[in-house]
């Protein structure tokens, strides 16, 4: 018998996706467990598993194909022990590839005539590849007659912005200067939404609308979290291992959250949902926007793993290859702005997360000491954001001291 392979669900916010890639053909035999696709998601570039043993009857999508929507049809798998179906089967899943294969070239058709407007002189465009351009550079090339067909774009994705076009057209001697309208220089570029931008948009509009945030600040003293930390780096050296700050800071939320259970929660919709790991999120900045994979178990783990394992999840969020259960988990974000220089700020929550820790930066500061005396420290500025749905002020507040106490006694670890 055959089985449709279907589009996955490779995220909780994933709807559609992309077919970045085939990794098999037709007649290929495949096993459970054997890579197939990569399919790239909102938030990753994800490979996709078959999950029975069989043989590739017939691949529905071609390689690029955007917006496949969540569960529609992408192959067609035979897992019967037969080499070849029996001329039945044949007849009732050929009827299925028809219709999916046509529905596939309607929407190849529909995309042609979204670019090729009436109005253009290019009469022909490449089916096989979709021109992105930008409203504006669209228009002052159909004004200069330029076939924009073969330009590079130097916008996002490869997309061809106003400058291109406009370099194309002071290069080119025939063309008269003048035909470039000076008010064009003052219009907007609009630039379409990427699938993770739209997942932002989405997650973190309904977060502020609907998620009552309050806001929990402090100031922490870690002079001796960085003397610490000067020694084991020392010590790490020839490991090739290098402690962060925030590796230190990501090992006390976990720490935090054994100790105060009640902050260990997400949000699901008609209960609270405690979770007996410790599983924190980390905030990456990449290209395309923010993702934030999840480190697990992180109390049972030492500082070189957690360095190790950050390193690691950074890297890969730059090139869009983490796995799926990366991208699921935990009850806590931290997001650290610090390294970039600043001071404080309040970060929104990640739901289902029940709080985000945003950091600041490392300040050095005058106070005084026990004996009134002038001193110099160094302190970090913490913003805890929680939801009051799930967390009350005053556990809040035990929360963010318990994170604070092992960041300004980091022997506390070791407790």
């Amino acid at each position: 018998m055959s089985t449709q392979v279907l589009m996955p669900a490779l995220s909780p916010t994933m709807s559609e996706g992309k077919l970045s890639k085939w990794l098999v053909k037709e007649g290929d035999v495949v096993k459970a467990g054997d890579l197939i696709a990569e399919i790239e998601t909102d938030k990753a570039i994800m490979e996709f598993e078959s999950s029975e043993d069989g043989t590739i009857i017939k691949l529905l999508i071609k390689e690029g194909v955007e917006n496949i929507k969540v569960n529609e049809p992408i192959a067609v798998l035979d897992t019967s022990n037969l080499q070849s179906l029996s001329k039945d089967v044949d007849k009732i899943d050929r009827k299925n590839i028809d219709a999916i294969e046509k529905k596939n070239k309607n929407n190849e058709n529909l995309l042609i005539k979204k670019e090729v407007s009436s109005e253009n002189p290019i009469k022909k465009i490449d089916s096989k590849k979709r021109i992105k351009i930008s409203p504006l550079a669209k228009r002052i090339a159909l004004q200069n007659n330029i076939n924009f067909n073969e330009i590079k774009g130097s916008g996002p994705l490869g997309r061809i912005i106003k400058v291109d076009i406009v370099n194309l057209i002071n290069k080119n001697e025939k063309i008269n200067s003048n035909t470039v309208l000076k008010p064009l220089k003052t219009e907007e570029e609009f630039i379409p939404l990427t699938p993770m931008r739209k997942t932002i948009a989405n997650q973190l509009g309904k977060s502020k609308r609907e998620i009552p945030h309050f806001y929990l600040r402090k100031n922490v003293y870690v002079d001796t979290l960085l003397s610490a930390r000067k020694l084991l780096n020392e010590k790490l050296e020839q490991k090739k291992i290098k402690i962060s700050i925030n590796d230190i800071i990501i090992k006390a939320i976990a720490h935090a959250l054994y100790n105060i259970p009640d902050c260990n929660v997400t949000w699901g919709e008609d209960k609270i949902i405690k979770s007996k790991s410790t599983d924190v999120a980390l905030a990456i900045a990449i290209d395309e926007g923010l993702i934030t994979p999840v480190i697990k178990d992180i109390k049972n783990k030492n500082l070189s793993d957690i360095s190790l394992e950050t390193k690691s999840l950074i890297e890969r969020s730059k090139n869009r290859r983490l796995k799926a259960d990366e991208l699921n988990g935990g009850t806590i974000t931290i997001s650290n702005l610090g390294m970039m220089g600043i001071d404080n700020f309040d970060a929104i929550i990640n739901p289902p997360h029940g709080s985000i820790l945003a950091v600041g930066k490392t300040q050095e500061v005058v106070c005084f000491d026990e004996n009134e005396k002038v001193i110099k420290k160094t302190i970090i500025q913490l913003t805890l954001s929680v939801d009051h749905r799930m967390i009350d002020g005053a556990v809040g507040a035990k929360f963010l001291n318990e994170i604070a106490s092992f960041l300004e006694e980091p022997i506390n670890f070791l407790a």
